[in-house]
């Protein structure tokens, strides 16, 4: 069985769908015993849901301001 520090590591993998058939089994058996790490999973896939909502800007950026 998968641990909670395992499924944190595979969590885009989750997301993307980029798990082998076993591993896929383990991360839903895990998701079934383990509410902490079922949440964080639906979590992970709505942020990737909004931020691929979020238009793409042709501004540039100013990373020093944000670091600032």
């Amino acid at each position: 069985m998968l641990t909670c520090r395992e499924m944190s590591e595979l969590g885009s993998e989750i997301i993307d769908g980029h798990l082998r058939f076993s591993t896929r089994l383990a991360v839903l058996m895990h998701q079934r015993m383990c509410p902490r790490c079922k949440l964080y999973i639906k979590q992970l896939k709505l942020t990737a849901e909004v931020l691929q909502q979020l238009p793409l800007g042709d501004e540039s950026v100013d990373s020093q301001a944000i670091l600032d």
